[in-house]
């Protein structure tokens, strides 16, 4: 089901953006479809076009924080750059009031505890842009330090079919996690996919305008076809995430060891070759929750 409401902009009343049939709904489905424009056309040509500067410009690449999502070994596929943390490049997105919307919907959706764990953006080219693989985004955990997730996804370009919309396999959220690997089985991917314990054939095809959201809980099964269409597809993505719980029955999740092998080894030789001192100063100057994550990281909180 579509929900046309627009969300409210005054971020003082909006600790509840979302209604109590779309909360409903997200509950029983797994995901929420917001297909009428939620932020203005100003606002997305503002973030539009931070992102694709930075992208265009190969930014975060010798850091192993861009790469191709696309990528394994042996199989021209397409090309699928994602950057990850965004706004520890241009901080000027943390200030975004969207940001603020973003946060009261995760709280309505998985409890008041939710904090923002990162943002990212993906980038399917016109033509060229590559399928990302169904997976379950709580599949990229640690079960030691287990956090629920939920995954807000705004469309800065119009999506549809051709060009890569987002697609979610309904009801999967409570499938619990299913078993992945790296992307194909392959030797050298980039990222996981789940293979199986599911039917393609249930898929539900989310187009959105530019200023569409897509929210998804991180258990809900998701991916996106190939973008064959003469229009670029560019998407700013919020995760929200609650605090860690161990989960030892989930076992070990051994496909996360399998993927990004080369992007690892580049970040390393960065941070090696001085870039550790860069990094403390990015996160220096950032956000709070970007400060959060690089304390987290450092074993200091």
């Amino acid at each position: 089901m579509r929900h046309p409401e627009v969300l409210g902009r005054s971020l003082d009343c909006d600790r509840h953006p979302l209604t109590q049939d779309q909360v409903a709904e997200f509950q029983r489905e797994g995901f929420l479809v917001l297909d009428v424009p939620q932020i203005s056309r100003s606002d997305i040509e503002w973030c539009r076009g931070i992102l694709m500067s930075m992208i265009e410009k190969g930014v975060g690449r010798k850091e192993g924080r861009s790469f191709d999502i696309s990528a394994r070994e042996g199989v021209d596929e397409g090309v699928t750059p994602q950057l990850f943390r965004p706004s520890l490049y241009a901080p000027e997105l943390s200030k975004w009031p969207y940001r603020q919307v973003a946060l009261a919907i995760a709280r309505q959706l998985i409890g008041p505890d939710a904090t923002l764990a990162g943002d990212n953006s993906v980038y399917k080219p016109s033509r060229i842009g590559g399928r990302t693989p169904w997976h379950q985004d709580e599949a990229h955990n640690d079960p030691r330090a287990y956090q629920e997730q939920v995954t807000i996804w705004i469309a800065l370009f119009d999506t549809t079919p051709n060009n890569g919309a987002m697609t979610f396999i309904p009801r999967s959220h409570l499938k619990g996690i299913l078993p992945h690997r790296a992307h194909g089985g392959g030797a050298d991917a980039n990222a996981i996919e789940c293979p199986g314990g599911f039917d393609p054939k249930d898929a539900k095809v989310c187009p959105i305008p530019a200023g569409g959201i897509t929210i998804h809980h991180g258990l809900t099964l998701h991916g996106a076809d190939r973008n064959t269409s003469d229009a670029p597809r560019l998407g700013y993505i919020f995760n929200f995430k609650n605090p860690p719980k161990p989960r030892p029955e989930l076992g070990a999740f051994h496909w996360n060891q399998q993927v990004g092998k080369s992007i690892q080894r580049r970040r390393t030789s960065w941070l090696l070759r001085g870039g550790v001192f860069i990094e403390m100063l990015r996160y220096l100057r950032s956000d709070r929750d970007n400060l959060r994550h690089f304390l987290k990281q450092s074993g200091s909180v």
